[in-house]
């Protein structure tokens, strides 16, 4: 069955054709569509492939770029995740792949003005599978959860209960900056672009909500200064019901990692980069809240905004 539907081709009408004695054949023009006006993929195909195949059973680094598991793997669990989406559409793909190698370069280019040239991090991008495919990026709204096969149904009422409870309204957003944040191992850097804080708080909101089912059932908060293996800032105050702690400066788009830390330099040199030459605002909105339970993905919509224009 075809996830997605694309004109057919006539490749396998010209062979045959050709394997004939030749006639007058009268064809019907046909314009090629270009790759920029296909279709784009329904938002439910990212949910169908949110994880890579298992290769296997054991923590084996060499089969993913050098990167070693955070939590090791127990049979009964089931690593969780809360997260809003956001795919990018080609037009802002491009920008973020020519952003990461503005990056590069920069990086490049001050080494050579350096009597001692520091060591440069294999910057590598989050924005490709390994076939070439688009991946979608997320804004994190949980740790990543090990939820027992017993308790994933309560989890997801929990958790919508909460959600629902917040009633926040889908909203668009904007970047804000850029820097690296490690995990908290500190064995994985991530290049990130911040968030802005968006109207009526969005974000805090519905961090609130997911921490609140989380510890409901049981498992940490996010940025709450505890271990944990998302990046997270070293000086989050920790989290408690009916929290109102402003934590703006934690959410983020990670758009590329490395396993060596980059040296302070280069730290300031991205962190001083004028993210608006780069990025324009995003054409989506977080509308959908997304819980990803192993290997399935579950939608909780928000709030529809408001159509009329409010006074």
């Amino acid at each position: 069955m075809s996830l997605v539907q694309y004109p057919d081709s006539d490749s396998g009408n010209e062979d045959a054709l050709s394997a004939q004695k030749p006639k007058p054949v009268l064809k019907r023009k046909r314009s090629e569509p270009s790759n920029n006006n296909l279709p784009p993929l329904p938002a439910a195909f990212h949910d169908l492939y949110s994880t890579n195949a298992r290769v296997s059973t054991s923590d084996n680094p060499s089969l993913h770029g050098g990167r070693k598991r955070a939590v090791p793997h127990v049979e009964g669990n089931w690593p969780s995740h809360v997260y809003l989406e956001w795919v990018p559409v080609q037009a802002e793909s491009d920008s973020l792949h020519s952003l990461i190698q503005t990056i590069k370069d920069a990086l490049k280019q001050a080494n050579l003005k350096r009597a001692k040239p520091l060591p440069v991090p294999d910057i590598i991008p989050s924005l490709q599978s390994e076939l070439g495919a688009p991946l979608p990026l997320h804004v994190s709204l949980s740790r990543t959860l090990q939820i027992k096969t017993d308790d994933r149904k309560s989890f997801l009422g929990t958790l919508n209960t909460s959600l629902r409870r917040a009633a926040v309204q889908a909203f668009h957003f904007d970047f804000c900056d850029l820097k690296w944040v490690p995990n908290y191992e500190r064995n994985r850097w991530f290049l990130v672009l911040g968030i802005k804080k968006p109207a009526h708080d969005g974000l805090n909101r519905l961090l609130s909500a997911c921490n609140e089912a989380a510890q409901k059932c049981g498992h940490p908060a996010l940025y709450s200064g505890g271990k944990g293996d998302g990046p997270m800032g070293s000086n989050s105050p920790p989290y408690t019901k009916h929290d109102k702690t402003d934590r703006s400066d934690m959410f983020h788009v990670s758009i590329a990692w490395n396993l060596t830390e980059p040296d302070p330099d280069w730290i300031y040199l991205v962190k001083n980069m004028d993210v608006d030459k780069h990025i324009q605002s995003p054409q989506a909105a977080f509308d959908v809240v997304k819980a990803r339970v192993g290997n399935v993905v579950h939608n909780f919509n928000l709030v529809a905004r408001k159509s009329s224009v409010e006074t």
